[in-house]
């Protein structure tokens, strides 16, 4: 029974860590600048820009990812009152999608496993000493911890509106996150879209 229990405690601490590394892979950072405020008073119509797109953006270059994105950011601008008017738009909106390999270090923790050994025992039965060995296997001790470089896939998806009437840009959004898992970055693709669009004052 021993041992079994310290076999379920080391597949615990293993499933917590990939727990743990799943989670840090999923993280986004946000950021977005302004020039001037965007609401409907002052602006009721937007249209589309041809996307911008890097050579190496295999994740987001395809036709689901541009529809993930249109369709989102086009929600997004709905809620504020702007409607998509192709013939006459007051905004121009744009997004941008790059993907950039880079080196990322991760501190790993590192355990000590001591190594099982067989202990003699007595025990006392009627006045007579009983003699015997029992299997000790101790937990994984918890040393410290190594850094460790991993090649990782950063992604960015950029979103810029621009005043049509004077051709400036008035306010950029943008998203970076690992995109390593090409699946689940084109799924994330309306929540981050409309978390940058949080950051629109």
């Amino acid at each position: 029974m021993v041992y079994v229990n310290h076999i379920i405690m080391r597949n615990l601490i293993f499933f917590l860590g990939m727990v743990v590394g799943l989670t840090s892979c999923s993280t986004y950072d946000y950021y977005a600048v302004s020039n001037k405020p965007i609401n409907a008073s002052r602006y009721q119509t937007y249209a589309w820009l041809p996307e911008s797109q890097s050579k190496t953006t295999s994740v987001y270059n395809n036709d689901i990812a541009t529809d993930k994105i249109v369709e989102a950011a086009g929600a997004e601008l709905d809620k504020r009152g702007l409607k998509l008017n192709n013939n006459n738009p007051d905004l121009l909106v744009k997004y941008t999608v790059t993907v950039d390999k880079e080196i990322k270090t991760y501190e790993e923790p590192v355990y000590y496993n001591p190594p099982a050994r067989l202990l003699p025992r007595v025990s006392y039965y009627r006045g007579r000493a009983i003699y015997y060995y029992s299997y000790a296997d101790p937990f994984p001790v918890y040393v410290g911890s190594r850094a460790r470089k991993m090649q990782v896939k950063e992604g960015s998806i950029m979103i810029d509106i621009i005043e049509r009437k004077s051709s400036k840009l008035i306010w950029r959004g943008w998203a970076e996150g690992e995109v390593n898992d090409a699946q689940k970055a084109i799924n994330d693709i309306p929540m981050v879209v409309a978390n940058i669009f949080k950051k629109l004052p």
